[in-house]
C-alpha cells in the first residue's frame, strides 16, 4: 500500500545524534543548571510532578536565567539536520506524501533549524515557548494531547486524514516515541536513544546509526 504520511520525531531523529539530543537538555546545559534538570525530571519520573507542573517548574528556572529567543537560536545553531533532509522532504512532497513532525521538543527551535524546509512540512506539532515584552521566556503553549504519549495524536491524525495505519510510517528514537506502535502504523527506530529498539512489538524496523536521511527511503512505498 502506498505511503501517504510520514511522521517524524525531531530531536535525535531528524537532527543528528549528539551528546544532548533533547533541546530542553541543551538549554539546561547552556545555562549550567543540569543538576536542576536531573532533579526535576527525577521528580516527574517518580510521579511527584505531572507533566504540566514539571514544565512550569522548568520555565521558572529558565526565567531566572534569562532564557530568551537568543538562547533558543544558539541551541538551533548547534543543531544539525541529518544529511539530505531537504532532498528527502522534497521527494515526499513531490510524491504527495505528507510530512508531520511530532515532537516533545521546542517548536521555536525546530522552526529555526528547519528554516526553508518548513515549506514541505504539513504540520509541526510541538510546544512553543512564549516570551514577555523583554524577550524572556514566560510560558509554554499547551497542546491538546499528552506529549508523552504520541499515540493519542497519531490516532487523531489517522481519523482526520482518513488514513489506514498501513499508509503511515513513524520514525522515532526515544522512550516517549514507543506508544505509537499501539496505533498500528509502521514504526521505525532511527538512531535509538534510550528506545527499546530490539522489542519487535514496539518497533517494526531499526536503523541503528545513520547521518543520512536517505537511509529511510527503503521503508517508503510509492505504489
Amino acid at each position: 500500500m502506498k505511503t501517504k504520511l510520514v511522521i517524524f520525531d525531531f530531536d535525535g531523529t531528524l537532527s543528528k545524534p549528539s551528546k544532548r539530543d533533547n533541546s530542553w537538555a541543551r538549554i539546561w546545559s547552556l545555562i549550567d543548571r543540569e543538576e536542576d534538570d536531573n532533579r526535576l525530571y527525577d521528580m516527574y519520573l517518580k510521579g511527584e510532578l505531572d507533566y504540566d507542573k514539571w514544565a512550569e517548574e522548568v520555565i521558572k528556572v529558565y526565567r531566572e536565567e534569562g532564557v530568551s529567543t537568543k538562547t533558543l537560536k544558539k541551541v538551533a545553531k548547534d543543531t544539525s539536520l541529518l544529511d539530505n533532509t531537504k532532498d528527502v522532504f522534497k521527494y515526499f512532497y513531490d510524491n504527495d506524501i505528507k510530512i508531520i513532525i511530532l515532537s516533545g521538543g521546542i517548536k521555536n527551535i525546530i522552526e529555526y533549524v528547519l528554516k526553508s524546509n518548513l515549506k514541505y512540512v504539513y504540520k509541526l506539532e510541538a510546544q512553543a515557548f512564549i516570551f514577555d515584552e523583554k524577550d524572556i521566556v514566560q510560558g509554554v503553549t499547551k497542546l491538546d494531547h499528552f506529549v508523552e504519549d504520541k499515540s493519542q495524536y497519531v490516532n487523531r491524525i489517522l481519523t482526520e486524514l482518513k488514513l489506514s495505519p498501513n499508509e503511515v510510517v513513524f520514525f522515532g528514537n526515544d522512550r516517549n516515541d514507543e506508544d505509537v506502535y499501539k496505533t498500528g502504523v509502521k514504526t521505525v527506530c532511527l538512531n535509538p536513544h534510550h528506545a527499546r529498539y530490539d522489542d519487535k512489538t514496539i518497533w517494526n524496523e531499526t536503523i541503528l546509526r545513520t547521518t543520512d536521511l536517505k537511509s529511510i527511503l527503503s521503508f517508503i512505498n510509492l505504489n
